[in-house]
């Protein structure tokens, strides 16, 4: 079981050793898939594997070291979840929960560190690479959310770079749950705004507009079940059941006018129920092959060409829907 991640000297999936959880220089050797044999494992690692969906993304062309790729030459460093609190949380909390579904409630203390976690590997980052030109800053499901709620920490702990942010399956739409959440896990949000206790469309639209330089890009699916359960869900069997659609299509409505109003802010759609996008941008295959990308649903571009026009800031980038 996924639980939150406990406060060590730093940043989780680090077993005293000087060495990044998952980091691939150029020329050296990329991971391609991660088991946790500790024997005390951090929990961020789920006490075992990563889900199999990250490993997928993993096989997508645009984290490989082809000539197609334009991040080809990048640094990769890959940042756990496992905190509960989209990589943005900073407090302890103490709740009684089920270890299995006929064991009796244990109280059990649970460490939002996400924001805590952020702030360690970013001084691991800035430490080896203290002169940065570009950083590509994506997510995908609750790594998109913690890209958005922390480009501001990036953008400080590299003031030199441009920083352009991407995030998949993570739109920051309106939740009924958002004061429980600020509350609960201590959300960290920019000191300086002011607009955004009012919710996730607020510090969206504050972030892109303190990142004017910075190209900040969503992927969504129109009826995301996943973000639709997470965000909207009631906390009962039959509300997780039949998530209400219907709010989070609405929520995603009123999102995407924040992106159209801005010039550095653009958003890719898709129709359906499905969650997580980027490894549709093409899969490279054992044979060397990769396989073909989807188009947007207008049939003008697709989803490669538009992500290659986020990272390099050529060619035609605008939201399609």
């Amino acid at each position: 079981m996924c639980r939150p991640s406990v406060y060590r000297w730093g940043p989780v999936c680090n077993y005293g050793v000087d060495s990044f959880c998952l980091a691939d220089i150029p020329g050296g050797t990329q991971p391609t898939a991660v088991y946790v044999t500790h024997p005390d494992p951090f929990p961020a690692d789920g006490g075992g594997a990563f889900p199999a969906e990250v490993g997928q993304i993993r096989s997508s062309v645009l984290f490989a070291r082809r000539a197609e790729n334009p991040m080809a030459a990048a640094s990769f460093a890959f940042i756990p979840y496992c905190t509960g609190d989209l990589h943005a949380g900073n407090t302890t909390r103490t709740y009684f929960t089920k270890g299995g579904l006929f064991d009796p409630p244990v109280a059990r203390t649970h460490h939002f560190a996400g924001a805590t976690n952020m702030d360690a590997y970013l001084a691991w980052l800035r430490a080896r690479h203290p002169m940065v030109n570009v950083v590509w800053l994506t997510g995908v499901s609750g790594g998109g959310y913690g890209a958005q709620l922390n480009l501001h920490r990036v953008k400080a702990a590299f003031p030199e770079a441009q920083v352009h942010l991407l995030a998949d399956s993570a739109p920051m739409v309106s939740s009924p749950y958002f004061d429980t959440f600020r509350r609960e896990w201590n959300l960290q949000v920019p000191a300086a705004c002011t607009t955004c206790d009012a919710g996730f469309p607020q510090i969206l639209a504050n972030q892109i507009d303190s990142a004017p330089t910075s190209r900040v890009g969503l992927l969504s699916w129109s009826e995301d079940q996943v973000i639709t359960r997470f965000f909207f869900a009631p906390g009962t069997t039959a509300g997780w059941a039949t998530p209400p659609t219907s709010a989070y299509v609405a929520g995603l409505n009123a999102l995407e006018p924040i992106y159209e109003a801005r010039s550095n802010s653009k958003f890719f759609r898709r129709a359906g129920p499905e969650h997580v996008m980027l490894q549709l941008a093409g899969l490279v295959l054992s044979d060397g092959g990769v396989t073909a990308s989807v188009s947007s649903a207008d049939g003008g571009t697709t989803l490669k060409a538009w992500v290659d026009a986020w990272a390099t800031g050529m060619g035609p980038w605008e939201s399609t829907r």
